[in-house]
């Protein structure tokens, strides 16, 4: 399907909300602390791997077929920011500032020290993206070993760059070891600066869109439950893309269900 760039803003919008939605929320997690030393606490390991899936989505590509281009959701949100359609007296200022902090701490290449992985003997300080080694244990969360060809490809073009090249052999049998090393600990460990970044990010698409709401929604009568519809955007017409203005609009009618919280700086500048 081919659409405008009003239209593909609304539907980009609606799949990162719900994407992270299916993320932040109090069945995957809790908040515990105070501010400014709150903490994500997942109710389980597995929805910790849960979380680390639904991550890898995210960070992915969408579908062309459906979107109208191949963007992962991360790289959508840079392109709203930059020109937003529906920006009123500044309200994208917020989500432009969490969607840049998020996309750099992402990009930032870290050192984990001293990585043992018996299976090919060999102890190293591998430097690595954080974006990597979550795409990573994303997927190898999600697949069986006999289905990660492309991990293992990735393994390989991570060991190179760090001066210890791997064949398909030893790339294969060090995965459980660096999903034991980068999901049980490292993943874990940032689990709550993540968390935070994209709560952010939802308040932030819930703060840019307030007036666009407000100006939107037409009350049909006073009586309880009250009637409304939408008036819909000028450009915005295909049928799909109306619908998802629909319910974007039906979403952002109520704040976010999850208050907006902060954790340590520690958690987000370790590894």
């Amino acid at each position: 399907m081919k659409f405008n760039d009003t239209e593909r803003e609304v539907i980009f919008l609606k799949a990162v909300k719900e994407l992270i939605d299916e993320m932040v929320n109090f069945e995957i997690g809790k908040v515990i602390g105070s501010d400014p030393h709150s903490q994500f606490q997942f109710r389980s390991m597995t929805h910790r791997k849960f979380f680390n899936i639904i991550l890898v989505d995210f960070l992915s590509r969408s579908d062309k077929k459906v979107i109208g281009e191949q963007s992962s959701y991360l790289s959508a949100l840079k392109s709203i920011c930059n020109s937003p359609k529906f920006n009123q007296n500044n309200s994208i200022d917020n989500l432009s500032k969490y969607v840049e902090e998020f996309g750099n701490w992402l990009e930032q290449e870290i050192v984990v020290k001293k990585v043992w992985l018996p299976s090919i003997d060999l102890e190293i300080d591998l430097s690595v993206k954080r974006v990597e080694f979550i795409k990573i244990c994303g997927n190898i969360s999600k697949h069986n070993f006999s289905r990660l060809s492309g991990v293992v490809k990735e393994l390989q073009t991570i060991f190179e760059r760090n001066h210890n090249p791997l064949d398909e052999q030893e790339a294969l049998s060090i995965i459980d070891k660096f999903y034991e090393w980068f999901h049980h600990n490292i993943f874990s460990y940032h689990s709550s600066a993540i968390a935070e970044f994209l709560n952010n990010i939802r308040w932030g698409i819930y703060e840019y869109l307030q007036p666009e709401y407000q100006q939107s929604i037409v009350y049909e009568t006073d009586e309880h439950p009250r009637k409304y519809h939408y008036t819909y955007p000028e450009k915005v017409k295909n049928r799909f893309a109306k619908t998802c203005y629909w319910e974007l609009m039906n979403e952002i009618r109520s704040r976010p269900y999850m208050e907006k919280f902060e954790t340590t700086k520690y958690l987000k500048m370790r590894y």
